[in-house]
């Protein structure tokens, strides 16, 4: 995967990308640089296998949604389908 720091005014993240691009994993940093938040875009065509994995891995809690329980913390897991490509969003629950 290729690397990139990216800053911008609104959002301070890292982001990494296959060698076809297919998928791109961005880490969301707070002003500490720690992760807040990990979105993985792709393939729609890959949308069934994440879901298998998910289901295999992580406690179901909706359409498209998980918890995973680590270190005393809830997160959140959830697909959402985009025009071209799937959303994998993993946040810390609030």
């Amino acid at each position: 995967m290729a690397y990139a720091k990216v800053t911008n005014d609104r959002f301070r993240y890292l982001k990494y990308s296959n060698s076809t691009d297919s998928q791109t994993l961005l880490f969301f940093l707070n002003n500490d640089s720690t992760c807040m938040s990990e979105r993985l875009i792709c393939d729609l065509g890959v949308k069934t296998e994440k879901i298998k994995e998910f289901d295999s891995m992580y406690k179901k809690s909706g359409e498209n949604r998980w918890i995973d329980y680590r270190e005393g913390k809830n997160y959140l897991i959830e697909i959402k389908d985009e025009k071209w490509s799937c959303v994998i969003t993993i946040e810390a629950d609030k």
